[in-house]
């Protein structure tokens, strides 16, 4: 009997640890590390509107000769490159982190600065959600919910 419950408690710590030590490192390696995305849609909820149309001059959503490229390098760096008429128009770095395996820590720009929680759409496509997103405009609140659509290039 001691034994059973021995094996059992042995069964339930393994299960635990693989749990809690892989979820990050899982997600980096299939997700992020050293990949591309094309973020193709941001916006407030409750907005429809497409603030890359907003932010980004002259940006055309669905259209591939204009295209938002983040670009996640091993070391917790990122780029973010806005190609339009596949003219490279505006180009930045920030840092990149997953301080829990399902949520995204970015400060891209002025305009993507918070925690995101990743939720996977299909196999390619990953919603990002902000609870408080610091968007560095001149406006009150300093902060705002965000929703970032993204699609895995390669």
């Amino acid at each position: 009997m001691k034994s059973i419950r021995h094996i059992l408690g042995l069964c339930v710590f393994a299960l635990g640890a693989t749990m809690s030590f892989s979820g990050c490192e899982v997600f980096v390696d299939f997700g992020l590390k050293n990949s591309t995305y094309e973020l193709y849609h941001s916006e407030i909820p409750g907005n429809e509107l497409n603030l890359m149309e907003v932010m980004l001059q002259g940006y055309q959503p669905n259209n591939p000769k204009f295209r938002y490229l983040i670009k996640y390098y091993d070391n917790n760096r990122c780029t973010g490159q806005y190609y339009a008429a596949d003219t490279l128009k505006y180009e930045v770095e920030g840092t990149w982190s997953l301080p829990k395996s399902d949520i995204l820590r970015i400060k891209l720009d002025k305009f993507v600065d918070g925690d995101f929680q990743i939720t996977k759409l299909d196999k390619i496509t990953y919603l990002l959600i902000s609870e408080s997103n610091a968007h560095g405009l001149p406006l009150d609140p300093p902060t705002t919910q965000l929703h970032l659509y993204n699609r895995k290039l390669h």
